[in-house]
């Protein structure tokens, strides 16, 4: 049985470690794309996987950063800030396929307006890649057509983190994460050790799960990992009929509890010692239901009161993002497998052709009839 997806997957140690070789380029675009213009705001805008890396950079690293950045969906650019865009704002559009209808539309809007679009892609970034020149593209060989985004996520904070890094290389802005680079090198030769332990957890898991019948996953998180949450939440969507939320810790609580099915299973992702107070405090009172909780956590925030807890090692805050989306992949793909579906086609997407071929009609309506 081929299993590209957890080829990719388990590839992602190489994929950073190729992409932190070429920091000094990245950092060098980012320098002459970004760090030209004073007094500017540079945007990025991206939908799904792209959205939640952005937003998991934008909560986690970007202090003292000298220019204002945030993180948007591409649907809100294109209605509340593209016309407001001049040519001193910067973009960066984020696609690895190039193809999001809402995407494409925004970075039209941006550039009618006179903002200048930068592009993080992968190959050559489709109908996006046409659009626009100045690019980088993560060079991630594609193992199967139509997989989840396993290395394309975590790729892509890294990238955008190097750009980043190339904005201040000229100022006096102080970025927390600027001096540690060497941690995320560090880490990469960890990273197939945490592959393995975190398979192994989630194997466990999803095989207790799926004997009692679960009915829901619920990620949990704040900070730069309600971002991580929001992927894990969509990942299972793109691989499973599991039914799947994200929230933060305290909102889950004035917007979830109350018509959660008790088989849920509630998820906490804890980067932050303050955070993993809170997350104990909402697990232990959930094990008053007798809910399952798993907590995947960093050494030294701890949610001691989680039925299952997966302990990953000490890494600074801005880095978890990346390695704490690893186990969500396997998760999702290891629950694929128990549901009955192939996680390496998807094929049982393609197979419930209306709700296909209505999906294409949400998101990239000009690609209905070419096959894609």
């Amino acid at each position: 049985m081929t299993q590209q997806m957890l080829t990719d997957i388990k590839r992602q140690p190489d994929c950073l470690r190729q992409l932190l070789d070429r920091q000094g380029e990245i950092a060098r675009l980012g320098a002459d794309y970004f760090g030209m213009v004073r007094d500017r705001q540079l945007t990025s805008i991206s939908c799904g996987d792209g959205w939640f890396a952005a937003r998991a950079v934008e909560s986690a690293a970007v202090r003292g950063l000298s220019m204002r950045y945030r993180a948007v969906t591409s649907l809100e650019y294109l209605t509340y800030h593209a016309n407001q865009a001049t040519e001193r704002d910067r973009v960066i559009a984020i696609s690895m396929s190039g193809n999001v209808d809402r995407t494409i539309e925004a970075v039209q809007a941006a550039q009618g307006f006179g903002a200048s679009v930068f592009g993080l892609i992968n190959g050559k970034g489709g109908r996006l890649g046409q659009l626009i020149t100045a690019r980088l593209s993560l060079g991630i060989p594609e193992i199967a057509p139509f997989l989840c985004g396993t290395s394309s996520y975590t790729a892509t904070i890294l990238a955008l983190l190097l750009l980043l890094r190339g904005v201040e290389s000229d100022q006096t802005g102080d970025l927390r994460w600027a001096p540690s680079l060497d941690a995320l090198e560090e880490h990469c030769s960890h990273l197939p050790e945490v592959i393995k332990k975190a398979e192994s957890f989630v194997q466990k898991v999803v095989s207790r799960a799926m004997g009692n019948g679960i009915s829901g996953v619920r990620f949990l998180s704040a900070g730069p990992n309600l971002a991580t949450a929001d992927y894990g939440a969509a990942k299972l969507v793109e691989l499973t009929r599991i039914a799947s939320w994200s929230d933060d810790i305290e909102e889950f609580a004035h917007r979830q509890f109350w018509s959660m099915d008790l088989n849920n299973v509630v998820i906490y992702l804890s980067a932050n010692p303050t955070l993993a107070k809170y997350a104990s405090d909402s697990a232990d009172s959930l094990s008053e239901l007798e809910v399952s909780t798993i907590s995947i956590e960093v050494e030294g925030s701890p949610v001691t009161p989680a039925k299952h807890r997966l302990i990953l090692p000490k890494m600074p805050e801005w880095l978890s993002p990346i390695v704490m989306a690893i186990p969500l992949q396997l998760l999702s793909y290891h629950l694929a497998y128990a549901q009955g579906f192939d996680p390496n086609t998807r094929q049982h997407l393609k197979d419930d052709k209306m709700r296909f071929v209505v999906s294409r009609k949400l998101t990239r309506r000009s690609l209905i009839g070419k096959g894609l």
